[in-house]
Parts: C-alpha cells; sequence; structure tokens
C-alpha cells in the first residue's frame, strides 16, 4: 500500500518595512500567526513616529507578541532605517500622536513592563537589508510596506536590478478616488516622501497598491477587543487611542486596519479586486503633494501598459478579511 505524500504549506519569505504605529502592530501581529508567512526580517522608517521610536517600538512588539503566541516560533531582527525623506524635511506628527499616543503604541508600555527585547541590535541599516535580502532570494520574496518608502527608495538606488526581481512588493499607501488623510490630497505614508513613493512606484518589481480606498472599509469593531485574556487586553490599551481618534474624527468605533490589511493581501490576494493602471506621485510643492494619481481612464490596462503598471487594489471584502484577521488571532494566548 502506497503512503500518501502530504504537500508541505509553502511558506513565502517575507520583510515587511514598517513605522510603529497601532495599526503596524496589529499588522506584525497577523503576520506572526500566519504559518503562510517565512517573516526573515522587519526594517523601521520614519513615519508615525521619529525612527529611533519606531526601532525601538518594533524591538518591543515583536517579542511582546513572540512570547504570547501558543507556539513558538524563530523571531525577525528588526533593523533601523532612514530617519528623514529623500529631499530631507521634518514631518509633523501633532496628528500621529492623537492617533497613536505620545509613545506609538497606544502608550501601552506605559501601564506593562516592556518584555526583554531578546533580539541583538543589529550593525546593518534597513535598506541595505532590503537589498541583500532581494539579491539572494529573488522571485520568492515578497515585501510588505507599511510605511512611507524611503528605506525601499534608498533599496532601489543600492541596487535596482535586485529589487526589480522580487515576487512582489505590497504598499499600504495612496488612495484612488478617495480623499487623502494627511491632506486633502494625500494618504499619510506617501505624503511623508512622496519622491521615495515615486521611486518605488517606478522600480520595475511587481506592486500592490492598498490605498486608503480599500482600507477604509477594513475596520475591526472595538466591541471586538472587548472581554477575553490578558493579550485581548493589551490590545485593547493598544487601540485605545485610536479608537477614540476615529470616533471624534470619523464617527467610527472601532479601528482600521490599514496596515493588517496589506498583510492580508499578500496573503490572500482575492481579499482585493485590483485593477492594472499607471500610479504617479506628485512631487511638486502645492496643495497636491503627495498625491497618488491613478490612470483610470479606458485602456488604461492594455496588455502593452501592464508592464509599467501597479495593481491597485479598487474593491475588498471586508467580512472575509475580519473573519481571517480574527481567527489568527487566536494564535495568541490570552485572546479568548
Amino acid at each position: 500500500m502506497k503512503k500518501i505524500k502530504v504537500a508541505k504549506k509553502i511558506q513565502t519569505p517575507t520583510l515587511i518595512d514598517c513605522d510603529p504605529g497601532v495599526d503596524d502592530a496589529f499588522a506584525i501581529a497577523l503576520a506572526l500567526a500566519s504559518p503562510e508567512i517565512d517573516l526573515r526580517a522587519i526594517t523601521t522608517v520614519h513615519g508615525n513616529v521619529p525612527a529611533r521610536m519606531a526601532y525601538r517600538n518594533a524591538r518591543r512588539v515583536v517579542p511582546f507578541l513572540g512570547v504570547n503566541l501558543r507556539s513558538p516560533k524563530p523571531l525577525p531582527a528588526v533593523y533601523p532605517g532612514a530617519g528623514l525623506p529623500l529631499r530631507g524635511g521634518r514631518i509633523d506628527r501633532k496628528i500621529s500622536i492623537s492617533i497613536h499616543g505620545e509613545d506609538g503604541l497606544g502608550d501601552l508600555f506605559r501601564k506593562r513592563k516592556p518584555p526583554a527585547p531578546g533580539l541583538r541590535r543589529e550593525s546593518r541599516v534597513a535598506s541595505q537589508v532590503i537589498a541583500s535580502l532581494s539579491r539572494g532570494l529573488g522571485g520568492s520574496l515578497s515585501i510588505i510596506a507599511i510605511g512611507p518608502l524611503t528605506n525601499l527608495a534608498l533599496a532601489v538606488r543600492r541596487d535596482r536590478k535586485a529589487l526589480a526581481g522580487v515576487g512582489r512588493i505590497v504598499i499600504m499607501g495612496g488612495a484612488a478616488q478617495v480623499p487623502g488623510n494627511a491632506t486633502r490630497a494625500a494618504e499619510f505614508n506617501v505624503h511623508c516622501d512622496p519622491e521615495a513613493a515615486e521611486v518605488v512606484m517606478n522600480c520595475g518589481a511587481p506592486i500592490t497598491m492598498i490605498g486608503l480606498n480599500v482600507t477604509r472599509r477594513a475596520v475591526l469593531p472595538s466591541r471586538s477587543l472587548g472581554g477575553g485574556g490578558e493579550f485581548r487586553g493589551a490590545l485593547r490599551d493598544l487601540a485605545r487611542p485610536y479608537i477614540g481618534f476615529s470616533k471624534r474624527r470619523r464617527g467610527v468605533d472601532g479601528v482600521t486596519l490599514h496596515d493588517p490589511l496589506a498583510v492580508a493581501a499578500a496573503l490572500e490576494p482575492g481579499l482585493v479586486g485590483c485593477l492594472h493602471r499607471k500610479v504617479s506621485v506628485e512631487c511638486g510643492s502645492g496643495p497636491a503633494r503627495g498625491m497618488t494619481v491613478v490612470d483610470l481612464r479606458p485602456g488604461a490596462d492594455a496588455p502593452a501598459s501592464r508592464a509599467r503598471s501597479v495593481e491597485v487594489a479598487m474593491e475588498v471584502d471586508e467580512k472575509r478579511f475580519l473573519r481571517l484577521f480574527l481567527s489568527r488571532l487566536r494564535a495568541y494566548r490570552g485572546w479568548s
């Protein structure tokens, strides 16, 4: 009698570039709880918080999540990245503080002692790591970029050919046919460094853009964070300022899962419906700075145009996404 071979679940080598950030922490939680993702590295960048704080936050979040996983797994190394946009200048973070708290993590670790990092301090910087993994893994590597795109643009400058050869870059950024959230025209991540976004959009890699037009529909109701055990309580504390801001500004009682949707789209591309379109980024100094201009004219998705196009998410199955997200959180002790 022949033995039946059980196919092993394929893991995709993945790098996450982020600026933690409440929803970045939720995104990392989803990635670590997903067996399909082999999370090789996390790189950090300026954005929701200054670069030094982003690096510190990632080094707190990763071991915090790791010790709460029901099935322990190797944790990714965390690498520091760019502290300023490509052309320099400062970012106004007043709104970020009201959304993410003073420390970027809802002041979570003011109430709780942060876990011992357990992660060594790395000497390489983000752009080096991104370029190196891209060269080494090529088409098997997925990059999920959920902050400003400065690190990726610097990696393109280091080795454009390597970045062009990765399997896919999934970006949480931009907005198609809807207003921005940093300005009337621009989404926050792109607005932080429009020049970097323009470089990445034209780097030659397959790119999926998960913009505000779909992420605003991916809302985790605050009631989903009620009850449960200690881990769920920690996530509730993490999200508290975020939920408060959403209630005041948008009348939404929940966490808008911008960054986790990008991770989920990498896991299950069928969650979002995309169009292949050319995307340009407004890099001028006027009120449209940071706007993602998506070419939605008839015929703009012609086969001849696809080589230089971006997969732009236009639809999302938000119910299916929330089911996936909540089911993965069960991988953590103290969720239920």
